[in-house]
């Protein structure tokens, strides 16, 4: 369906790092359309979270003001000049007082704004999950799919998901540093594997531009067409999985439509209301689902791991370097100094850009592969004692990439991207070879299960 996505990853995970308060790209508002500040998540060390903050709540005031936003929020804890500092949260009907010392508040945030006004012609699925960063899917289009399965079929975890999809095992590396490389449909597209293996059956569509390249027009639609295949699907009772609804290229679900199509309801990456969004763009690439079977899920445990051997051991789809190669293509590419000196601030801005999301991408898809294997080990059909094996293997990585994150710089941190020095990337080269050599002993144990 398409080569490369190009994604803005800078703005899809480009949070406002305030100490340890943490968000997602803010949506264009005026400020008093922000009702609060939403906690989605807490880091290990949270003041808050010890405190008796709960996932949910939302900070409505900071030192005795109330909050404006992410930036705003930022401005008042700068200004904090006492030792401790008084923090307003509103759960429910009920509004909670915390007091927690200055400085780090140790929470994900995301603003919260006014619900859209829902016409009395509407047309929305109910029952659908949220998506979001920071709440265990942070693959986007696998997020989706779970989030139709929870409804519609099987409610098969999202860590299952990203194993029986073999997402967990995969990595991808593009030489020319396509921070596309860890989405689900692109390479080896584990995406629509999984929706046929959990028995939905599909239609791709790309809307038509000068861009587009496709082999079959018939699927090349144009914006009133894919308009009209998205009502359609939608007064058939199914979401659609659809890239690029608001802010940047990711996936997300359509779940309804008012005013004859105009405006789409949407679940994504990027919500700031409770409800249902309303999408700012057409997507240029959707997923309808025609139709499900039931399905027995089983053999697909069993063949999941053949599928991760396969990814280890094919060398590129199409412009995409596969398993191991990938790796040893990531680190040849982070040696060519010659390269980074030449590259202009934009061109090095995107490679670091790139370089990060594979990493983080990377950590989250074998810290997964990990507890899908602990949490199924009956339903291999092999040795258990080898998913231990790999289970521990995939331990050891992700405690590898986790310590590793000081070397690898990300695109939200705010600093210039000539900071990514030649120490620093080879540190990262360090990490990178010591996981290959655990990638080698994870591959060889697939091919004996194999």
């Amino acid at each position: 369906m398409k080569k490369c996505l190009l994604l803005t990853i800078a703005v899809i995970l480009s949070s406002v790092l305030i100490g340890q308060v943490m968000a997602g790209e803010e949506l264009e508002h005026t400020q008093k359309d922000i009702l609060g500040l939403k906690i989605v998540n807490f880091t290990e060390d949270s003041n808050l979270k010890a405190v008796g903050a709960q996932l949910g709540d939302i900070i409505i005031t900071y030192n005795g003001e109330k909050v404006e936003g992410i930036k705003h929020l930022g401005e008042l804890k700068e200004a904090v000049e006492t030792s401790e500092v008084d923090v307003a949260i509103k759960r429910g009907e009920k509004e909670i007082e915390f007091t927690i010392p200055k400085g780090q508040i140790g929470v994900y945030l995301k603003e919260v704004v006014p619900e859209h006004k829902i016409d009395n012609d509407a047309v929305i699925i109910d029952g659908l999950g949220k998506l979001g960063w920071g709440i265990g899917m942070e693959n986007s289009f696998l997020g989706a799919v779970c989030r139709i399965d929870e409804k519609f079929g099987q409610n098969i975890k999202y860590e299952e998901i990203v194993g029986l999809s073999g997402y967990g095992f995969r990595i991808l590396f593009y030489d020319a540093w396509c921070p596309s490389s860890p989405d689900a449909t692109c390479g080896k597209d584990v995406g629509i594997e999984i929706l046929q293996k959990l028995g939905y059956k599909s239609e791709a569509y790309t809307l038509q531009s000068e861009t587009t390249e496709e082999d079959n027009e018939e699927y090349v639609k144009t914006e009133d067409e894919l308009r009209e295949i998205i009502m359609k699907s939608i007064n058939e009772g199914w979401p659609v999985i659809a890239l690029d609804l608001i802010e940047v290229p990711e996936w997300g679900l359509v779940t309804g439509y008012q005013k004859e199509g105009k405006e789409f309801f949407c679940r994504t990456y990027f919500d700031n209301t409770e409800g249902d969004e309303i999408a700012q763009k057409m997507p240029w690439v959707i997923y309808t689902i025609t139709d499900r079977k039931e399905v027995n899920i089983m053999p697909e445990y069993r063949n999941s791991l053949l599928l991760a051997e396969e990814l280890y051991n094919t060398e590129k789809y199409d412009s995409y370097f596969s398993g191991i190669k990938a790796i040893e293509e990531w680190i040849k590419a982070l040696k060519d100094e010659e390269h980074f000196t030449e590259a202009y601030e934009e061109q090095l801005g995107e490679k670091l850009l790139t370089n990060w999301w594979i990493y983080y991408s990377l950590t989250d898809a074998r810290n997964n592969a990990k507890e899908y294997l602990l949490n199924n080990k009956e339903k291999f059909e092999f040795d258990i004692e080898l998913i231990d094996s790999l289970a521990v293997l995939y331990g050891s990585e992700v405690e590898i990439l986790q310590n590793g994150f000081q070397y690898v710089p990300s695109p939200h941190t705010g600093k210039s991207p000539s900071e990514w020095n030649n120490e620093m990337r080879a540190n990262q080269i360090e990490i990178l070879e010591e996981l290959l050599g655990i990638e080698n002993e994870v591959n060889s144990i697939l091919r004996v299960i194999r």
